[in-house]
Formats: C-alpha cells, structure tokens, sequence
C-alpha cells in the first residue's frame, strides 16, 4: 500500500513517520523549499537561531516533548516564561490582582467548558477586575490567540497558553526545525520540496495528486494544509459539501514576528505592550546563555494593521525601542515575519471565534 501526504508541516510528517513504521510506503509533497510548516528556525549571521513560526513548548505539551523524546532533540529551557509577561503601557494594575483575575477567569473558562458558544468578552465581563487588570487580561489574550480578545471563544481562557503561567518555557536546542528535520530523517524517501500539489483525483481505491511537471498515484492521500489553502487544490471528484462546510468554518487569527539582535547581553526577560498588543522577549538558547536577540510576536489583525507590519518593520522597530529601552537593538539586522504574506498559510493559525463556534455547533 502506498499513501501520498500533501504537506510536510509536523501533522504530514508525523503520519508518514507513523505509516512508514508500520510498513506502509509513504511520498510527501510540500510546496515550500523547506519543511515544518509553522515551524521555521534561522540562523542569522552572528549564528544565533531566531524562531520565525512556533517556538515555545509549554508544560502540557505531551505529545511534542515526547517526540521530541523520542528522536532525540533536546529541550532547552528558555529561563523565561511565555505566559508571564509584565503588562506596560495600559493602565496601572498590581500583579497579585492580575494573577488572581487571570485564575478566576480561567475557572469560569473550565465551568462553561460544555458550551461552545459562550464568548471570552462575557467571561470577562462576569469577573470583577480593575480597568488595568481588563486590559492587561485582553491584551494577554489577543496577542496568543492572534484575534481579537472579545471575540474569541471562553474555552480558549483555559488553555495553558492564555494564562500568566509562570513555568519556564522550552524549545527544541539549536532550533524547533530539528524536530522537523528528525522526522524527516526517519522517511525512506526524502520530502519532494518544492512540489506544489495543484489536483487530487480520487475514486475508489486510489488517490493520485498531480502537480506541475509530477503525477503521483497512489491507495490513499492525506491532506494536511491549512484550511485557508485547501481550496487552491482541484479535488476530483469535489469534496462533499460537509468537508467544504467545516473548512470554511476555520477562522484564522494574523500574527507577525519581529527578530532584532542585541548590541549587549540581556536577561531573561518577558514585556507585553498592553495597547500594541506585542509581547517581546529575551530568552537562553542551546548551552544555557542567553542569546543576544529580542523577538517579539504581535497578535490580531487590529495589531498588525496598527503597527504597519505591511510597511515594514520600521513603526514596530520604534514602539520596541521605546517598551524595551534597556535593550541595545541593532535594528539595521532586524528580521520580520508576517505570516499572512506566506502563499502557504496566508495567516497564523486557526482561532476559535465565539460566533463561528456558536454557528458550526447549531448547525449553522
């Protein structure tokens, strides 16, 4: 039997290495020049790896520590922590009232679990906190979410990452895209980058993906890419208006990175920019010392268009300038990422709105 996977981010590699060790013949098809679809490490010239997609591995994420367990990519402990970050800029709030507000609301999240279309704002609004407080909290959670705080759905409160967690994060050493790279090496074939599939024509027992200049026949295809580019394939037959439905039912969030090196040594640290909606930090890399960089993540549409990302790195440059002014920032090096801009993606990855929440599980 053979299966063909469109797409070599961690969910295609990770069913090829699982069909693979079952013996079951496996080709991979990405249309990127590399692997790891979100996952995106870089080397700049100074040999730092900046993280350009998905870099923090929190606590409850079994599955990625295991893997990484398994292949044998180290974690390296960042001696920060990705969920606490000193709100500045938004009105005054005490820290023991941001924890213990952030605590309640991620309680209310767990207690309305069973209802899918109760939204984040009317959580909010049931928990009594000062205006610092409010603005910290929806800054917090727009930011990771990469959408707006008010219109997310509540069950996203409870998540490990929209808390003020102070555990210290990890990443995989010397770069999330080993992990990538590790499964890859795993395949019997190598992935065929740069193979953008355009059709799949499935009927009965078979599946074959077609591309420019490639056909690829084969028993079964998964696909595995972001639902903001499902439709660019050309499926013969359609899909079934239900598949059609639930992938329209994907709402995105927009997100961007920003990657500037340091003139300077610097300490672990984490700092949101309450009405920019950014949070920056400095963070150890492989080997335990801190690297000389501050990467920064902006989250939400609103955030993006009020930074000027599609402009440039220039207006976000400043407002970094003036949250962090102890930091020394080479800012000529500066290295930007918006997400949006990648023809693969064309966004960050999927938020869970409360009014598409509400209408997916009333049937629309």
């Amino acid at each position: 039997m053979k299966v063909n996977i469109v797409g070599a981010g961690f969910a295609g590699l990770a069913a090829a290495e699982a069909l693979s060790s079952v013996g079951i013949a496996v080709e991979v098809f990405e249309a990127r020049s590399r692997i790891g679809g979100r996952v995106w490490s870089q080397s700049l010239p100074t040999g730092v790896v900046i993280e350009r997609g998905a870099e923090f591995i929190l606590d409850d994420y079994d599955t990625t520590r295991e893997l990484a367990r398994r292949l044998g990519t180290p974690l390296a402990p960042t001696g920060m922590a990705y969920g606490d970050r000193e709100p500045r800029g938004g009105p005054a709030v005490e820290r023991a009232e941001l924890l213990k507000v952030s605590d309640l609301v991620t309680e209310l999240a767990h207690a309305h679990a069973a209802d899918p279309g109760m939204a984040l704002g009317d959580l909010l609004d049931a928990t009594p906190m000062s205006p610092g407080a409010r603005a910290a909290l929806e800054a917090r959670l727009s930011i990771s979410a990469a959408h707006e705080a008010v219109e997310l759905a509540g069950h996203l409160a409870a998540h490990t990452s929209s808390t003020f967690s102070e555990s210290q994060s990890a990443r995989i050493g010397g770069g999330n895209s080993r992990l990538a790279e590790a499964l890859a090496q795993r395949l019997p074939s190598p992935v065929r980058t740069r193979h953008s599939v355009g059709r799949v024509e499935w009927a009965g027992r078979s599946a074959t993906v077609k591309g420019q200049g490639f056909e690829a026949p084969a028993d079964a295809t998964i696909i595995s890419v972001p639902a903001t580019v499902l439709e660019d394939i050309v499926f013969e037959p359609a899909l079934p208006p239900s598949k059609l439905l639930a992938n329209r039912s994907v709402d995105y969030g927009h997100a961007a990175k920003l990657s500037v090196p340091l003139e300077r040594e610097a300490e672990p640290s984490a700092v949101m920019s309450v009405p920019d909606r950014f949070w920056c930090w400095t963070a150890r890399g492989e080997g335990g010392a801190v690297q000389p960089v501050v990467s920064s993540f902006a989250g939400s549409a609103t955030a993006l268009q009020a930074l000027g990302v599609r402009d440039g790195t220039g207006s976000w440059l400043g407002r970094l300038a003036e949250l962090r002014p102890d930091l020394a920032l080479s800012s000529e090096e500066a290295v930007g990422t918006l997400w949006d801009n990648d023809p693969w993606s064309r966004a960050a990855y999927p938020a869970s709105s409360w009014r598409v929440t509400r209408a997916t599980t009333s049937g629309w």
